[in-house]
């Protein structure tokens, strides 16, 4: 029997795809096997009257510092110009635009932080939401953790000793920062002597294997010995706080946008 492992409610079904990441009538449920050519995979047919499988609506609701609701927002026009709001203003005439969008994931106090899909994937990697900054940073809880007390997950930042790692992310990837791991700034320049000498020695020879195999292209975006440091140590200051990994967690959410 094949385990559905998305939100959907529907039914699993094999079918071999060469591009299987998308979504229409079906979502790309498991790789089972990568022939290179083409990949064996398990899709879930969407049950169109019930799209959400409402077990896992309560899982996320109850876990991720988040919830599914109703995304409403209002672009206003204020004394300084216009802004955004999750609030309806007081006077119907400084409203410029009111949208909404259903089933989305958002903040308790209804700021949006994507759809149902992030939602779920926030619950399987056990992650709760960042209050400070819910667009591209959520907590990392530990494992043996996630189970405690979940309605208390809102204020995990309250109990650091839950705390795995702050994850920045965007559509182009992710990076977690933990205690110990550098914070990460764009706009640092690495140079050796922030670092290990046998650290430093590897970061060379991997950018000179780079290098030997680098194409036109790939030298005309080369950022130097920085593009094969990892993220999490491209940074000066080693975080000692979790407000540290907090920002670096921003940073690298800002950098990847």
């Amino acid at each position: 029997m094949i385990k559905n492992n998305t939100i959907y409610k529907g039914k699993p079904y094999l079918t071999f795809e060469k591009y299987p990441e998308y979504r229409g009538s079906s979502k790309l449920n498991k790789v089972h096997l990568d022939l290179g050519f083409t990949k064996l995979v398990s899709r879930i047919k969407i049950d169109r009257t019930v799209p959400y499988d409402p077990e896992k609506i309560i899982l996320i609701n109850a876990y991720t510092g988040g919830v599914i609701g109703k995304y409403e927002w209002w672009d206003v026009q204020g004394v300084s110009g216009s802004f955004r709001s999750t609030q309806k203003p007081k006077e119907d005439k400084d409203i410029l635009f009111h949208g909404e969008i259903e089933e989305c994931f958002i903040t308790k106090d209804g700021r949006f932080i994507g759809d149902a899909d992030r939602a779920w994937w926030y619950y399987q990697e056990q992650m709760v939401v960042c209050r400070d900054y819910p667009l591209g940073v959520a907590i990392k809880i530990k494992k043996d953790m996630y189970d405690y007390v979940p309605d208390n997950h809102y204020n995990t930042e309250a109990d650091p000793t839950t705390i795995e790692g702050y994850y920045g992310y965007t559509h182009r990837g992710g990076q977690m920062f933990k205690l110990g791991d550098r914070l990460f700034e764009e706009a640092y320049v690495p140079v050796e002597e922030d670092y290990e000498d046998c650290g430093w020695a590897g970061y060379e020879l991997k950018y000179q294997e780079f290098l030997n195999k680098a194409d036109g292209l790939d030298l005309k975006w080369d950022n130097g010995i920085a593009d094969v440091i990892p993220f999490n140590r491209r940074g000066k200051v080693t975080i000692k706080t979790w407000d540290q990994a907090k920002q670096a967690a921003i940073n690298i959410s800002k950098y990847l946008g």
